[in-house]
């Protein structure tokens, strides 16, 4: 296991690609007259790859509230101080923005070795893998990789999507087939969009790189220009950036919409060149237009196959011969992440017994994994929120049919189906078809994540009406049953131990905290009825009565 100290320091090692870190600290450090802490210097990091306080406080195991305090007294000064700007000015999202100016961005250089050759099918002539990570092991995919070389070298594709849940292991495949492929073309250039970048400026950063520095335009003709003149390889990782918050896929941020366009045109004129996409939402230009007759394709990347993950828990000390893991790797659905972080703790805290392991009942995610979730997650819509809720309650497959029937829906028809589409373009849901009928479910680890997050989110309201005394805290318990009715005993059950029991534990919790008379607040709940909901099922009631606070 890594100490705190060695956590820390091997946080955002990104920012060193593109920032003179070390001139960086030394500087804040003489501002400051002191020496520079391992948690300021990774919150440094953090907020020159644009991670909000509120993602760096996570990264840390701190509160949001401490981590900021200690911001202000120490390293949001210090920058402050070295940026030549007024005290207590600073926010967030401007310190790279202040360091740039003055001079702290690193000169981009050619991160791989490559060699400069006149014969494009020989060599790559001039590669910047900018913030692409360097892969050092890689396990299974062979076939994956055959398939996206095959498009990209002999299809000549002219844009592909490599899409998939976070920590799936999109990038690592993108880069093994970028490293396997980039003899083909005359640049390959690689950009993380992890800040959002807009359109204009990543145009002009590419059109820098790919025409050696030459004067040249900055738009996207002149781009294109470029891709007809060369076969050049770009790469966009973290695409999902771009894209706006709390809707449905497809809407782009201010500043970002020009992406659309772009994507559009790469895809429809003629060029010689190849566009890859890498995140965790397909864009609505790709579903729209993709297909294996067409110059655009998508390529959703699953968890590993048996081979893969054997290769992956083999190299963390498993002979691939215990009892158990086949098992192991089908309740994790072969995902990479959720693998190392599941193979750590049998190995500390099961001396390596899988079959112990799986005897316990919930799934171990870790810290890594719930941090890519919760990023995923709080992208979505309310309505994409509600059917994830909805399918984690129900925890078995749901026909489109009845999620509708069940959903206390505000919205139409046509809004759920495109809610479950944009679910699916975020890689999120999966769909299976029974007995000529199409349903949706939740693959085990977005299932686990979901149903503690609907569990959390009830508990906190359940817990401010009890405080409160009345129901202005309605949201979920009335949107949503915790435990059905007319389900199997089995999943009644699980509903049970998994929503009902932990809400009612934290319910009972606040109230002996708090001294709350029980029938008192069944008295006051009782005189406060809540407004029905415009339509739909109103689950008030019989939820109230589960949780014990209504008879």
């Amino acid at each position: 296991m890594l100490s705190d100290n060695e956590h820390i320091e091997g946080l955002f090692p990104e920012a060193a690609q593109s920032w003179d870190l070390n001139r960086l600290y030394t500087d804040l450090q003489a501002a400051s007259g002191k020496e520079i802490k391992p948690f300021e210097k990774a919150c440094l990091r953090g907020l020159l790859c644009r991670y909000r306080p509120g993602q760096l406080a996570f990264k840390l195991a701190w509160t949001s509230g401490a981590l900021r305090v200690e911001l202000n007294k120490g390293l949001y000064r210090s920058l402050e101080a070295i940026a030549g700007q007024p005290l207590n000015t600073l926010r967030w999202e401007k310190v790279p923005e202040w360091l740039e100016a003055k001079g702290y961005k690193a000169q981009r250089q050619n991160l791989h070795d490559t060699a400069v050759n006149s014969s494009p099918n020989s060599q790559a002539n001039v590669a910047d893998w900018g913030e692409a990570p360097n892969i050092q092991t890689f396990y299974g995919r062979t076939e994956e990789l055959a398939k996206l070389e095959q498009w990209i070298v002999r299809d000549r594709c002219h844009l592909l999507a490599i899409c998939g849940m976070g920590g799936i292991g999109k990038t690592a495949l993108a880069v093994k087939m970028v490293e396997n492929i980039q003899s083909n073309f005359d640049c390959l250039i690689w950009r993380s969009l992890r800040g959002a970048q807009p359109t204009a400026q990543l145009i002009s950063d590419l059109l820098q790189f790919l025409n050696h520095s030459q004067k040249t335009g900055v738009s996207i003709s002149d781009l294109l220009e470029i891709l007809r003149q060369k076969r050049c390889l770009i790469v966009l990782d973290d695409f999902e950036a771009t894209l706006q918050d709390g809707e449905l896929v497809g809407a782009y941020r201010q500043g970002c919409e020009l992406y659309a366009e772009l994507l559009q045109r790469v895809g429809a004129e003629r060029h010689q060149s190849s566009l890859i996409l890498i995140g965790r939402e397909q864009p609505k230009e790709i579903s729209m237009n993709q297909g294996e007759d067409q110059p655009i394709r998508y390529y959703k990347v699953n968890g590993l196959q048996r081979q893969g993950a054997f290769e992956l828990l083999r190299a963390r000390g498993f002979t691939g011969s215990e009892n158990g893991l086949e098992a192991l790797v089908q309740q994790y659905r072969g995902n990479p992440s959720a693998l190392r972080i599941v193979a750590g703790t049998i190995q500390e805290l099961f001396n390596g017994n899988v079959s112990e392991f799986l005897k316990q009942t919930a799934l171990a995610l870790g810290d890594v994994l719930r941090t890519l979730l919760y990023q995923q997650f709080e992208r979505l819509s309310k309505l994409e929120k509600d059917v994830l809720y909805w399918l984690a309650i129900k925890h078995r497959p749901v026909s489109l049919a009845t999620l509708r029937s069940q959903m206390n829906l505000q919205a139409s028809g046509s809004e759920l189906i495109d809610a479950l589409e944009s679910l699916r373009w975020r890689s999120l849901i999966e769909k299976i078809t029974e007995q000529d009928e199409v349903m949706f479910l939740l693959e085990p680890v977005v299932l686990k994540y979901v149903n503690r997050k609907f569990v959390d989110e009830v508990s906190k309201e359940i817990t401010a009406i009890a405080l409160q005394q009345n129901l202005k805290a309605l949201n979920l318990l009335q949107s949503h049953v915790l435990v059905e009715d007319l389900a199997p005993d089995s999943i009644r059950a699980m509903q049970i131990r998994l929503i009902l029991k932990p809400i009612k534990d934290k319910l009972n919790k606040a109230i002996n905290q708090n001294n709350i008379e029980l029938e008192s607040l069944r008295e006051s709940l009782a005189s406060h009825q809540p407004s029905p909901p415009p339509e739909g099922t109103n689950y008030t009631e019989v939820n109230l009565a589960l949780i014990g606070l209504c008879w």
